[in-house]
């Protein structure tokens, strides 16, 4: 029998030593990436929110930064602006993401530069901007949103799963590198989040029940995983109470993987 998945928020997570300090935080217009501006600016952090569309988050700090992080040049012009806001980062967290179904067959160059450049590229071009505000902050750290999904097979997803998993290289691979700095880097890999996009797509329609089913029997605990529960392992990464950890992978995915 497949559990019965709560369906309950996920707890607030207070940590004192993010107060004052700011963060970058990408995809900052839905999912993800706006329940962790949330949980920082509910713990007294500064928030910029870089994304493509406006996010609806009013609050005093909070500064939104349009782009499209598909551009190098429009991720350069987004932190020309945010010099002329801040001169120094204390965090970064790398959210913003695509994840389209695109068999084998149809995958062609211009497919794979769409979703690559999104979801790795892009990652990697706001870490080097951001490291010389980074290296001015105090305690600072970068926590990148992986997935599980490279590790489970699924058919047409091959170029989204490849940059899911050039996402974990990029942490390890930095992680000695920007260590040098004092600069901690992490990984936050989800199982299946009930994000806005998630729900509309796979459980608000006739196919809820298989979908819900599925999750019941890949799951070891009987919760819908909400965008908060992986807010709340970002904020632990980004908080210098896990200061003995970098390079790592959390995986938060209710005991799919069991890892």
């Amino acid at each position: 029998m497949p559990l019965n998945l709560k369906d309950t928020p996920a707890p607030a997570l207070l940590l004192p030593d993010l107060r004052g300090k700011s963060f970058v935080v990408t995809g900052a217009s839905a999912g993800i990436g706006r329940a962790t501006i949330g949980a920082l600016l509910a713990n007294g952090a500064t928030c910029y929110g870089l994304s493509r569309e406006a996010p609806a988050i009013t609050h005093p700090d909070f500064h939104p930064l349009p782009c499209d992080l598909r551009d190098p040049a429009a991720i350069g012009g987004a932190f020309t602006k945010l010099r002329l806001q801040t001169n120094r980062l204390d965090g970064v967290v790398n959210v913003a993401g695509t994840d389209p179904k695109i068999p084998l067959a149809e995958g062609d160059a211009a497919k794979w530069d769409g979703i690559v450049n999104l979801n790795l590229r892009g990652y990697y071009l706001v870490i080097r901007e951001s490291l010389p505000l980074l290296r001015a902050g105090t305690a600072p750290a970068i926590v990148n949103v992986s997935s599980i999904n490279y590790r489970l097979g699924l058919p047409g997803r091959s170029i989204y799963s490849a940059t899911k998993a050039g996402i974990l290289g990029l942490t390890t691979g930095l992680a000695r590198e920007l260590g040098r700095d004092g600069i901690r880097i992490n990984t936050v890999s989800p199982g299946w989040i009930f994000t806005e996009r998630q729900v509309g797509e796979y459980f608000s329609g006739a196919d809820t029940a298989k979908h819900l089913a599925h999750l019941g029997n890949v799951q070891s605990l009987p919760v819908r995983l909400q965008s908060g529960d992986v807010a709340n392992h970002i904020l632990f990464y980004l908080s210098d109470v896990s200061r003995g950890s970098t390079g790592h992978n959390c995986v938060v995915d209710g005991g799919w993987l069991l890892e």
